[in-house]
């Protein structure tokens, strides 16, 4: 579950990154941004699966959706939300 996680957000991230670099949303952040959700994903993995595989649907629905627009603000904010929803 974690391998496929991995390979959808960075395939998300990775599709954007062909676009012009937005001054708050560069490629670098958004790599940061995904490398940061994948470790919080993996550690929860470990502690709460049923929490993770959740998440992880959630992630998948709001990423697609950030993505789709072709606009990197919108999956920077999909990532920092998810990223937050990991902190808490």
């Amino acid at each position: 579950m974690t391998s496929t996680f991995i390979r959808i957000t960075g395939g998300l991230a990775l599709s954007l990154f062909a676009t012009a670099a937005v001054a708050e949303c560069t490629a670098e952040v958004m790599q940061e941004k995904t490398m940061s959700l994948t470790e919080s994903m993996q550690a929860l993995a470990a502690t709460d699966p049923a929490k993770m595989q959740e998440v992880s649907m959630k992630m998948q629905e709001s990423m697609t959706a950030a993505a789709s627009t072709g606009d990197q603000e919108a999956v920077c904010a999909a990532l920092d939300e998810l990223i937050a929803e990991l902190a808490e």
